[in-house]
């Protein structure tokens, strides 16, 4: 069996992308089948740190690793996944035993062995554990490393934590822009989630393209509402040329699922006001007209300072 690495990159195509039927975990007897990225999507969103779960034998592979027997801190961590834990709701606690306990750990010898398992491991949470230990060390960000890591990074399975390590490079918000316009699933929502709209070209994207996924484009739209400042864009010129995306964002924000949407945004009343003094010349009708309706009821029911103003506007448009 191919190590993940290999895996990946022979996979690749010519354009840096992953075919849709590639898919990194195997196909289980029995159950369901996860979506690469699924599972740590469900955790990062829904569930958070687990924070009872023993990581003894992950500070054991820390050790053993340090102390260059690399075979015998694979294995360990092949035992510690195969009890079916996975790496991300554990990482910060790792990673916090790793800063309290410098004394019993080889910087050194950890970074040769995470790139070891990086390049030759078969196991998906033990290339994470890599990763996990990678983001940590004072290791130069160089060009090789930067490659793996956007191999491994095609990969919807990996990106986030590819993304966690790729922050120590200086072009990390270009690196993210990158990987976001070429993945489609959990790896577009995660590199979304932490791309700054640093400028125009990325602002624009994020505004057409990226709430475009296949998982549900409501984990990132009121995150592309906040890091475009769509509230300020909709006052300016360029406004009515944006009021059909921005009327698509903001239906995805109304709700607060699958994460918080517009009820936690300080300035939605700002944001939705803008929107519908645009729509006041448009002829309104279907999906329109049921959003004015989502739109007047999440008025109706969130204390905004121009609540009833936003109500008015709605009526008005409404008929």
């Amino acid at each position: 069996m191919e190590s993940i690495y290999n895996r990946i990159k022979n996979a690749l195509t010519d354009d840096g992308i992953l075919p849709e039927e590639f898919v990194l975990r195997p196909q289980p007897e029995e159950g369901m089948r996860f979506a690469d990225g699924a599972i740590d999507g469900t955790i990062r969103y829904y569930m958070g740190p687990a924070k009872t779960t023993d990581i003894n034998m992950l500070t054991q592979a820390l050790k053993l690793a340090s102390d260059e027997r690399f075979e015998d801190a694979a294995n360990a961590l092949l035992t510690y996944f195969a009890q079916g834990i996975v790496m991300l709701p554990v990482m910060d606690r790792v990673q916090e035993w790793v800063y309290e306990h410098p004394a019993e750990l080889s910087p050194d010898k950890l970074g040769r062995f995470a790139m070891t398992l990086l390049l030759q491991s078969r196991d998906v949470e033990s290339v994470k554990f890599a990763l996990t230990v990678l983001e940590l060390l004072e290791q130069e960000p160089t060009k090789d490393l930067k490659e793996l890591l956007l191999t491994l990074a095609a990969c919807e399975e990996l990106t986030l934590f590819c993304l966690f390590v790729l922050s120590n490079y200086d072009e990390a918000n270009q690196l993210y822009f990158q990987l976001a316009q070429k993945l489609k699933g959990w790896g577009r929502i995660h590199a979304v989630s932490m791309l700054k709209a640093e400028n125009q070209e990325i602002a624009d994207w994020l505004l057409q393209e990226g709430w475009q996924n296949n998982i549900m484009p409501e984990y990132s739209a009121i995150t592309i509402i906040k890091r475009t400042k769509l509230a300020d864009r909709l006052q300016q010129p360029e406004g009515e040329k944006l009021a059909g995306t921005a009327g698509t964002l903001i239906g995805y924000s109304l709700q607060d699922e699958p994460i918080a949407g517009l009820s936690k945004y300080k300035r939605a009343g700002e944001l939705l006001q803008a929107y519908l003094e645009l729509m006041q010349e448009k002829a309104i009708a279907g999906e329109e007209r049921e959003r004015l309706e989502n739109i007047k009821a999440f008025a109706e029911k969130n204390e905004l300072a121009n609540k009833w103003q936003l109500v008015e506007l709605c009526n008005g448009l409404l008929g």
